[in-house]
């Protein structure tokens, strides 16, 4: 049978962070400082760090590594290169 339960979100709060952080912050400021935080936050660089993970767990756990060319074929395209 197949564990369909896992992590897979990541949710982040922005008003207890500001809470915890900035405790003399009003309800109001927090409020804007929430929305524009939102509007201005940009996926990409979660999914970059993603992409870091899948790429160090490719190499570290499973082995999986890009194979190299053989050195003569390496030097034959040198050649050919000149």
């Amino acid at each position: 049978m197949i564990n369909t339960e896992y992590d897979r979100e990541y949710l982040f709060d922005i008003d207890a962070y500001l809470i915890e952080w900035y405790p003399t912050m009003s309800m109001v400021t927090r409020r804007a400082i929430c929305k524009l935080a939102i509007e201005s936050l940009d996926d990409e660089p979660i999914m970059e760090g993603i992409d870091i993970v899948v790429a160090d767990y490719a190499l570290g756990k499973q082995n999986l590594v890009k194979k190299e060319e053989p050195e003569e074929e390496e030097e034959e395209k040198d050649k050919q290169d000149d």
